[in-house]
């Protein structure tokens, strides 16, 4: 099953922060000589360690020499950090090269990132690219491409819902955790087909999805979940779950059998 959280990649030792503000007068000095580091440093640690100030820094005038690093740099370390540096500058200028490092770096770690900084940046343009990354052949690549088009929110839902027909299993998954995080109630339906995916992690997914999307359209289907005993445990216990969740009073009766059943 497709893990349920992004954790930071190798490469990264601190937490990304986010600032607009522009650098003191005090740091001027320290600006130019942080884009000389960068551009010019023949120290690998060095470049990396620029790429990481002048995103924290957050001054817009770091964003083109911070893309001509994450398009031509042989290192993949500074890469990483300058894709991360353009997510917290948040100029939309580096939506293409972010993308374009998305769909052709073979630096997993530099993926990650790019994908985790369109999630940041968001529009219209980057949710097929993010999309097309829940295939990627690396599994943290497409848990991260997932949590992105969350971040993104309900412009990210039509695309998800034609996930769901994708037939690598893990896209699947990402696609039906993913919609249920998001929460737009016109996931409802495709989810309810997703209950008779052939693999449990979707079924458990979408379960899990429809509880918290919290629309009652979805309780008979879950009722049939939950009484259907040929059905796995883990699918019927989140299937219960959800119908808590939903509150209807039609579920009440099927859980309080349940619960008789088993004691």
């Amino acid at each position: 099953m497709a893990s349920t959280t992004s954790k930071a990649t190798a490469s990264e030792t601190t937490k990304a922060k986010s600032s607009t503000a522009k650098p003191k007068k005090s740091q001027a000095k320290s600006f130019k000589q942080l884009l000389e580091d960068l551009q010019n440093s023949p120290s690998e640690k060095i470049r990396y360690n620029a790429a990481r100030v002048l995103g924290e820094m957050g001054d817009s005038a770091a964003v083109e020499p911070l893309i001509e690093v994450l398009k031509f740099d042989k290192n993949g370390s500074v890469r990483l950090y300058a894709a991360r540096a353009l997510g917290e500058l948040g100029d939309i200028q580096a939506t293409v090269p972010l993308i374009e490092s998305l769909r052709e770096d073979r630096n997993v770690d530099v993926r990650v990132r790019a994908a985790r900084a369109l999630g940041r940046l968001g529009g219209e343009e980057v949710v097929i690219p993010l999309v097309e990354a829940l295939s990627d052949t690396n599994n943290q690549v497409c848990v991260t491409a997932a949590d992105a088009l969350i971040e993104i929110g309900p412009i990210a839902v039509k695309p998800l819902v034609e996930s769901l027909a994708h037939d690598k299993v893990n896209v699947r998954c990402d696609a039906t955790r993913a919609l249920g995080e998001v929460g737009n109630h016109t996931a409802v339906k495709p989810l309810i087909s997703m209950l008779t995916d052939e693999w449990v992690n979707v079924r458990i997914y979408a379960v899990q999805s429809l509880g918290k999307i919290g629309e009652k359209d979805a309780t008979m289907d879950l009722i049939k979940v939950l009484l259907n005993a040929e059905e796995n445990d883990l699918v019927r216990a989140g299937a219960a779950a959800s119908l808590g969740m939903l509150k209807d009073q039609r579920a009440l009766l099927p859980l309080r059998e349940l619960i008789m059943e088993a004691d």
